[in-house]
């Protein structure tokens, strides 16, 4: 899908549609897996979905992103995986047997472990994790600005497909152009910092702040009105603003939500996070994206010069052909 398409309005609004369907759905199913967990764990079971379907910005072939919580663990802290983690996901793979509806598929290690289930009927896959609530709570966050900016959402479900389109999609991945989109509306203050909601309040896990609040109704941003003439300007600004971006001096950062160099990164944030960059993490790598829970952690540390350079390209070039044909 790119903008010049005649028939981009219409395909966009169609995927608009289907993510409405799928994010309209996510309770029900969820509750139906929370419903068979508590039957057969003896440990007290909640779960919290999150994702794209949660966001309202995926398509059919999503999968969804549930965290379950064992035994009030939501705001536990610990700063690596563990032996209880393990423990957890042999609990949980072990109950889908071929006697379930769900068979699963796949136990995966790392710094954040999953059970790969799949619905026998539907064909659905669930990453089940269960270390922390980061991706949860972050997700809490971004609905509450698309509830702000509903056009960030449209926007977001439009660079999905484009950046797959330009098999860019393994390196600039959803949760990266979704930061980017984020920090490019709070520069243009039609979004709030993540500092800003924020404000006054105190990490209840380690050093992250997982929760926010919500902006007076003084503070709020004016809505972008839902038009394809509107959707299209937001995304020719995106365009115009990454293909011109100083990727090597600035960082992307959306829990301040303005421009600030890489290497006053360090020093601009909260004492709490006592940032140690020996390894150089907001500067040795060509992007710096930074997430806005956990402030130490550039998600763009994979991205290399070559992927950059096709990113900023075809952003340049989107934006032309977009022109030719207001």
């Amino acid at each position: 899908m790119s903008l010049s398409f005649t028939q981009y309005w219409p395909k966009l609004l169609e995927k608009i549609r289907i993510a409405d369907e799928l994010q309209n759905k996510v309770d029900d199913i969820a509750a139906e897996l929370e419903t068979f967990l508590k039957a057969n764990l003896t440990r007290k079971i909640c779960v919290h979905p999150f994702g794209s379907r949660v966001l309202g910005i995926a398509q059919e072939t999503s999968d969804l992103d549930i965290y379950v919580e064992f035994d009030d663990s939501f705001y536990d802290y610990k700063k690596y995986t563990n032996w209880e983690d393990s423990e957890r996901q042999k609990m949980i793979s072990k109950v889908f047997d071929s006697q379930s509806k769900w068979i699963c598929i796949e136990n995966r290690g790392g710094n954040c472990p999953l059970v790969i289930i799949k619905n026998k009927h539907t064909n659905l896959q669930y990453d089940l994790s269960f270390t922390n609530c980061y991706a949860y709570s972050q997700n809490k966050i971004v609905i509450y600005l698309f509830k702000l900016q509903p056009i960030a959402r449209y926007m977001m479900i439009y660079l999905r497909d484009w950046i797959k389109m330009h098999g860019l999609h393994l390196r600039f991945r959803n949760h990266l152009l979704l930061l980017m989109l984020i920090f490019h509306l709070q520069i243009r203050d039609e979004l709030p910092s993540i500092e800003k909601l924020q404000e006054n309040l105190s990490p209840r896990s380690g050093p992250y702040i997982y929760h926010f609040n919500e902006l007076h109704q003084n503070e709020i941003p004016y809505a972008i009105p839902l038009t394809e003439y509107n959707v299209q300007a937001k995304l020719k600004e995106f365009f115009k603003f990454y293909s011109s971006f100083r990727f090597e001096k600035y960082a992307i950062c959306p829990y301040l939500g303005r421009y600030i160099e890489r290497s006053m990164l360090k020093l601009s944030m909260p004492k709490r996070y006592q940032m140690t960059d020996r390894d150089g993490k907001f500067t040795r790598f060509p992007v710096a994206i930074q997430d806005f829970i956990n402030l130490n952690y550039n998600k763009a540390w994979q991205i290399r010069h070559m992927d950059l350079s096709k990113f900023i390209n075809i952003s340049a070039s989107e934006r032309v052909e977009r022109i030719a044909h207001n």
